[in-house]
């Protein structure tokens, strides 16, 4: 075993380590989480909550959680002044009290996380308290936690920070150096700036964005089966690669995507970067499965390691940016079944080739094996070195389905996607206090995780099936773009929307008679090959609508 796979398994013993707590969830036949297990007449997982609508009821408390039930960091200030998450990646619970998990801080997963849940959230609501959560998050880390100008990587995010430290230098334990960035991350947080300026027409937002997009722009090059289209993981200061290979580059093309259709920054080499991103895409991990991403706390340094986490961005990007790839009404369903293959039935055996550790995955993790399948709820896994089934993971893989299902009529993948959403409604208290891993007495919540990918899924889920969202309800139930200005009324819904076309869905409690966009009025259609909207009746008076825009401007809806 070489000095790489030493480092590799370290890292999964003191991760295991930091992160060990006595599991607030318990499971049995009859409960799950303190929850009564509730099935339907087949023995299959319905949602724990049964007095109104449960996803939204999920959606409602894990944010109350953070607006009301936050701590801030332990002393001394000023990190006393800040809530817990800005310099913690995770949390347990002891004695009713929240304190933070002295492992690490993942701002290159949590900022991105927390925004996307927020924005969504203040859509589905008009609650805009949300986003001044995530905006004075993200205004924070700008402050603390950029790269110096004379870096050979300049003004770029730290991804992984030292915990409890209050000014980001990067994060020094199990294998990783100061300065250290993964560079997929630092994409993905790029794109959150430019869609925080879109959000707040602050400017200072779009310039970290291109700030992000001309280091990624300068550092391209052609991907290939062992270094990819950007190196994983650098040294900032010095530009030294120490991880060649990743395949977590979706969000880093949607950010280059966006600011060339709004003809910002250096357009030409943005193009340059953008196509090498896809044909790096289409051409490796699409083909091989190697959708290789270690997150922000496994260094990885492997062309062979797959991560769900990366396929997934793929996966979703795809229904919003189908352009993607061409082929991807093929693909999709292949690549979900990647997904079922190896992180929800997946062999205990390690391949002893690959990582060079020969563990099996209970001996790597010091936890038991988890099941496939609970109450018909295929549960799913993070990555392969680190197996626990997670919450977050299931929603991902609940949403993936959805929306497939909204695509190709498979009654199949509305099924996964209703056990899957079911299961993840079960991982939390009454109070929102989130558990991540349920079956895992090793595992403590990580903010990130818990509070953004896992509640942002359901908004896609709506998108792909709107009668699961509420009946007699007026909401904006998903869209890729920033809106603003959201109002609801009895019989009419306004907002702004931000970017240049997109597809916005919505549930309401009445037939539009007029929908308007910058108010010339959008023609009903049989589907959304062009500008329109499509309307399809839920019943009881309600309407699953979908209005695909040309351009930003403020959307008007009009009912009787």
């Amino acid at each position: 075993m070489n000095v790489k796979y030493y480092t590799i398994l370290l890292a999964i013993l003191i991760f295991n380590i930091q992160n060990l707590i006595f599991s607030q969830c318990k499971i049995s036949p009859t409960s799950f989480c303190d929850h009564k297990v509730v099935l339907d007449d087949e023995n299959k997982l319905l949602p724990w909550y049964t007095e109104g609508n449960a996803y939204d009821h999920f959606l409602h408390i894990r944010w109350d959680f953070i607006k009301n039930k936050m701590p801030n960091a332990p002393g001394p200030a000023p990190r006393s002044n800040y809530p817990q998450f800005y310099f913690y990646a995770s949390f347990t619970e002891n004695d009713g009290k929240i304190e933070p998990v002295m492992w690490m801080n993942d701002p290159g997963e949590k900022v991105n996380m927390l925004f996307e849940s927020a924005r969504l959230y203040y859509a589905y609501t008009g609650d805009s308290s949300v986003m001044e959560i995530a905006k004075d998050y993200m205004d924070y880390t700008l402050e603390h936690g950029i790269s110096p100008s004379d870096f050979a990587w300049p003004n770029f995010p730290y991804t992984a920070v030292n915990p409890g430290e209050t000014e980001f230098k990067g994060f020094n334990k199990a294998g990783f150096a100061l300065h250290e960035v993964h560079v997929d991350h630092a994409g993905e947080l790029g794109y959150a700036y430019y869609r925080m300026y879109l959000y707040t027409g602050d400017k200072k937002y779009l310039q970290a964005a291109t700030n992000v997009a001309d280091v990624l722009a300068k550092n391209v090059r052609k991907g290939s089966a062992t270094q990819s289209v950007w190196p994983y993981r650098v040294l900032m200061s010095t530009g030294e690669i120490t991880s060649e290979y990743g395949a977590n580059w979706t969000g880093c093309f949607m950010l280059l995507d966006n600011l060339i259709k709004e003809g910002v920054g250096n357009v030409r080499a943005y193009e340059r970067a953008r196509e090498l991103a896809r044909d790096f895409l289409l051409e490796f991990p699409l083909k091989t499965g190697y959708w290789t991403d270690g997150h922000t706390d496994t260094a990885i340094n492997s062309n062979t390691y797959k991560s769900n986490l990366s396929a997934s961005n793929f996966k979703l990007g795809i229904f919003d940016y189908p352009e993607l790839d061409p082929n991807w009404k093929t693909n999709m369903p292949k690549l979900i079944k990647w997904t079922e293959d190896n992180f929800v039935h997946k062999s205990a055996i390690m391949n002893a080739e690959d990582y060079g550790i020969g563990l099996t995955l209970e001996e790597a993790n010091g936890i038991p094996l988890e099941p496939s399948t609970i109450w018909g709820a295929n549960i799913v896994g993070e990555q392969d070195i680190y197996f626990p089934k997670m919450d977050y993971m299931t929603a991902r893989y609940a949403a993936e389905c959805a929306r497939w299902y909204a695509v190709s009529g498979d009654e199949s993948y509305k099924e996964k996607a209703f056990r899957a959403l079911n299961f993840v409604t079960y991982c939390n208290d009454d109070s929102g206090m989130a558990f991540e891993s349920p079956f895992s007495n090793g595992v403590s919540p990580w903010w990130g995780d818990c509070y953004g990918e896992a509640p942002r899924m359901f908004y896609q889920a709506f998108a792909g099936i709107p009668e699961w969202a509420p009946a007699g309800e007026n909401h904006i139930l998903y869209s890729e773009g920033i809106i603003t200005d959201v109002l609801y009324d009895n019989n009419r819904v306004q907002y702004l929307a931000t970017n240049s076309a997109g597809i916005d869905y919505l549930r309401l409690t009445f037939k539009p008679v007029k929908i308007t966009e910058n108010s010339t009025k959008l023609k009903l259609r049989g589907n959304l090959d062009k500008e329109g909207y499509t309307l399809r009746s839920l019943g009881n008076g309600d309407y699953a609508v979908n209005i695909k825009r040309s351009g930003k401007g403020r959307i008007i809806i009009e009912g009787l």
